[in-house]
């Protein structure tokens, strides 16, 4: 049988019962739904190598260590970064006299990737969790078996925690018509794309509000003041994370002309292995046939992908590194790879650096990630202000330190691209993101009515669950204010 007419089918029924869920959800104080994400994100933590060691099986892609972590950054990462702080519910502004009244989107619809689809799948669930609002995922074909197992585990954790019955649900056979159905759907409130470029274009275009990310291309920059050993270490390391898959790992490695060949030596120290120009030429007639990125060589360890391209490489190398020599063409080094797979250049200081990365931005990255290693915090500002690229990681691995692991960046797994990337936002996305706010404002330096005035003034009652759930609240706050004025 046709799987179209089957998953549209499906489709449908999802957001009917999401939408149930997330009416119900809302009724849910703030405080009790950040506790359900807790007991989900704690359960979730708990088979993060399960589901690592399933993803990689499945897909192919990447390392189970690495995945691990992803889970974990999706799970109770993201529960410890906000769990102080309920989502939602009402909240004053003294300053301005505003009362603001939390409204979440409702039903949201939730890409997830084959490079990181349980980790994606656990960020986006606990979001929502947090944020009281009921979620359908279209996982990507290439992991849908670890997705779906992943997704009814946290339905699961989440029903049996309180949380409405399907709060978090899949789509079990995921065709691009369903998929496109879930975005374009009236009873759809939200799309969260995470995906090819193709798919983030077209959760843009499906006419719901859409919140998606591009694709990154991280230009590295390491000036004369860096310590290199240091800048050595990280760059490798990041090059090494699951293999290069994360959009945020190195691309380009820019390294100061002075400083250029004390830091070969110390990346070939890290097991960075330095491709001759014959080399080169085979690595990238392989790796890019046709001029695009060959899928075979995404999130695979360098032994691979060198066997690919019918290399010898000592059994140690870690990263392939290959020389980018004419930037303005913008040559397959120095476009985004997915893989361990490193450009290098060597540059005239920061101008030359950010020269060469505006040329990168022709290709992809825009809005995404980059990063710098200096002992002059001038010099990282000034290369972060001259570029379209909205996180700027100082003295680092951009791989994680985009996403909130050792900076101050918030915890995130979707990345924002901003204006330059085509995207609706600009920075790391949060469960704040999932919730709108309703604005009550009070004349400023006025009280509210008081007295007899304020019992002529008072509406009739009305039955609506959600008035009634709001009314304790209401009253305290502008009791509040009255005593405050």
């Amino acid at each position: 049988m046709d799987k179209d007419p089957q998953a549209l089918q499906s489709s449908r029924d999802l957001l009917r019962r999401a939408q149930a869920a997330a009416e119900e959800f809302r009724h849910i104080p703030p405080a009790r739904a950040m506790a359900i994400a807790g007991t989900v994100a704690k359960a979730a933590a708990g088979r993060a190598r399960h589901y690592a060691e399933w993803a990689v099986r499945e897909t192919g892609f990447g390392k189970v260590e690495d995945k691990i972590d992803k889970n974990l950054s999706g799970s109770i990462r993201i529960y410890e970064a906000h769990r102080d702080r309920p989502i939602g519910g009402i909240r004053q502004d003294r300053a301005r006299n505003i009362v603001e009244i939390g409204r979440p989107a409702g039903v949201i619809v939730g890409l997830s990737n084959s490079t990181s689809p349980v980790g994606t799948i656990y960020f986006k669930a606990m979001l929502a969790l947090m944020t009281r609002n009921a979620i359908v995922f279209s996982p990507h074909p290439a992991a849908l078996a670890c997705s779906g197992d992943a997704t009814q585990f946290l339905e699961k954790a989440a029903r049996l925690a309180g949380a409405p019955a399907d709060a978090i649900q899949i789509l079990a056979e995921p065709t691009l018509k369903a998929t496109n159905a879930l975005m374009q759907a009236d009873e759809t409130d939200l799309v969260i794309a995470t995906g090819g470029a193709a798919m983030v274009r077209a959760a843009y275009s499906s006419g719901n509000p859409a919140l998606g990310v591009g694709p990154g291309n991280t230009p590295v920059y390491v000036d004369r003041t860096a310590d290199l050993s240091f800048a050595a270490e990280k760059i490798v390391e990041g090059k090494q994370y699951d293999y290069g898959t994360p959009c945020s790992a190195p691309s380009v490695v820019l390294a100061d002309k002075p400083i250029g060949r004390e830091l070969r030596d110390l990346f070939e120290r890290e097991g960075a292995y330095f491709c001759s120009d014959e080399e080169l030429a085979t690595l990238e007639a392989a790796a890019f046939p046709g001029g695009r990125l060959n899928p075979a060589i995404i999130g695979q360890p360098a032994g691979r992908v060198a066997q690919i391209a019918g290399l010898s490489l000592p059994p140690e190398t870690r990263a392939i590194v290959g020389f980018v020599k004419d930037a303005e063409r913008v040559p397959p080094m120095a476009r985004e790879k997915l893989s361990v797979l490193l450009g290098a250049a060597a540059v005239d200081g920061v101008e030359g650096a950010i020269a060469i990365a505006r040329y990168m931005l022709r290709s992809a990255g825009s809005g995404h990630t980059a990063a710098i290693f200096t002992g002059d915090p001038e010099q990282a500002v000034l290369f972060g202000a001259a570029l379209d690229y909205y996180r700027v990681v100082v003295n680092g691995d951009p791989t994680v330190g985009a996403i909130g692991q050792g900076t101050g960046l918030p915890v995130t797994f979707t990345i924002g691209t901003g204006f330059a990337g085509k995207s609706s936002i600009d920075h790391n996305l949060g469960p704040e993101d999932l919730v709108d706010w309703k604005r009550v404002a009070f004349p400023v330096g006025e009280a509210p009515a008081t007295g007899a005035d304020a019992e002529r003034a008072r509406p009739a009652r009305g039955t609506d669950a959600t008035v009634d759930a709001l009314k304790e609240e209401i009253r305290r706050i502008v009791a509040e204010e009255l005593a405050r004025n």
